[in-house]
């Protein structure tokens, strides 16, 4: 029996996985939120590698469900200073493509969620304790419930993990790094210029040690990102002190001098939709000591920054590599338990994960050091 805490990409792609092992492994998701609707907003897009994202939705049996939705357009790239002097123009469609197809976070979730059987995914489940023994309790409407125990009880439960809490001391840090989430619908209408210059895939423009993103969304709308070097809780303190508009007002201060084109990527956004991010990281090389009934995959294992572009990658290649050893594990030909086979996952996944942390973070520095861009 596996139980599975959490129901973003990581977790859905392993359901989806160990779902398909012939017989399959007693499977249940537990997910907090009440329902796959039950968040306003969870993302923007994703460009998915050909070894580990893609590598993963095609052992899914999901790659003729994935090409109705990738967009190899998606994958230009603009990077520019902050006169919109563009210092990289990388193409996509056809005969540019990278092989790093985009698709909006929500899509891919939804994609997965529905090649999951429906009885294994139980939710609203805010998990609160994790038993030596594999059980499980959860507040649930107010009440607690008791679930288990588990042969193998997998975190996929994001950076503030309870499942990783059972294995490390180890706790995300801040990262020095703060900012503001905005959307601009229709923005072809709305403000032709900038939807010009973000293009078909990604804008980011860095000076200052501050960077303004751009993402074109699958429905054509833009998702716009203001990041910047602050002490932590700043920017939730500023919307609690100025509200949403004061603090629109305070962002586009820090932007003066900026080109006016650039600045216009806040000025259009939606600010009653407006929403802040304190990014938080795990320390790079994080791991823990092998422990019997227990495993960690994506965020849980190896909080990162989204400034090297592979969180999701990585934890859909974890997925995919725990995966394949669980099925060896059952196998009569193979003389592999299902500890061996976790362990095993984690050893080859910790220099995996440490190499994605390291550019992360290097990526990171880089962007928001005085040099830039």
């Amino acid at each position: 029996s596996i139980a599975i805490i959490g129901a973003g990409p990581a977790g859905l792609t392993l359901a989806r996985l160990l779902s398909l092992i012939k017989p399959a492994p007693s499977l249940t998701i537990f997910e907090r939120d009440a329902s796959p609707s039950a968040r306003f907003e969870q993302g923007g897009t994703l460009d998915l590698g050909a070894e580990t994202g893609q590598a993963a939705l095609r052992k899914c049996g999901l790659w003729e469900t994935f090409l109705k939705y990738a967009r190899y357009d998606g994958e230009e790239l603009i990077f520019a200073d902050k006169n919109w002097t563009e210092l990289v123009h990388l193409g996509g469609g056809a005969g540019k493509s990278r092989d790093r197809p985009e698709i909006d976070r929500e899509t891919l979730k939804g994609m997965l969620l529905e090649s999951v059987p429906r009885e294994c995914v139980r939710w609203g489940r805010k998990l609160r304790e994790v038993g030596e023994d594999g059980s499980l309790r959860f507040d649930v409407e107010g009440s607690e419930e008791v679930e288990g125990p588990f042969d193998l009880v997998v975190g996929a439960d994001g950076g503030w993990s309870r499942v990783r809490a059972r294995l490390s001391d180890v706790k995300p840090r801040y990262s020095g790094v703060s900012g503001y989430e905005m959307e601009i619908k229709k923005p072809g209408e709305r403000c032709p210029e900038v939807d010009k210059m973000v293009g078909k895939g990604s804008f980011f423009g860095s000076s200052d040690r501050k960077c303004l993103t751009a993402q074109r969304m699958g429905d054509q709308s833009l998702k716009t990102r203001s990041w910047y070097l602050c002490p932590e809780g700043e920017t939730k303190e500023t919307i609690e002190r100025f509200g949403k508009r004061g603090t629109l007002d305070q962002m586009l201060r820090r932007y003066e001098g900026w080109a006016p084109e650039m600045v216009e990527l806040y000025r259009q956004g939606d600010v009653e939709r407006m929403k802040e991010y304190t990014l938080y990281e795990l320390p790079v090389g994080s791991k823990w000591e092998h422990t019997k009934g227990f495993t960690l995959i994506g965020d849980a294992a190896s909080l990162m920054t989204p400034f090297g572009g592979e969180g999701v990658n990585k934890a859909m290649k974890d997925s995919l590599e725990l995966t394949e050893l669980i099925e060896k594990s059952m196998a009569l030909s193979e003389d592999l338990t299902l500890d061996e086979a976790v362990s095993r996952y984690e050893q080859a996944m910790f220099p995996r994960a440490e190499k994605i942390q390291a550019l992360t973070l290097k990526s990171k520095e880089w962007l928001f050091s005085p040099e830039a861009p």
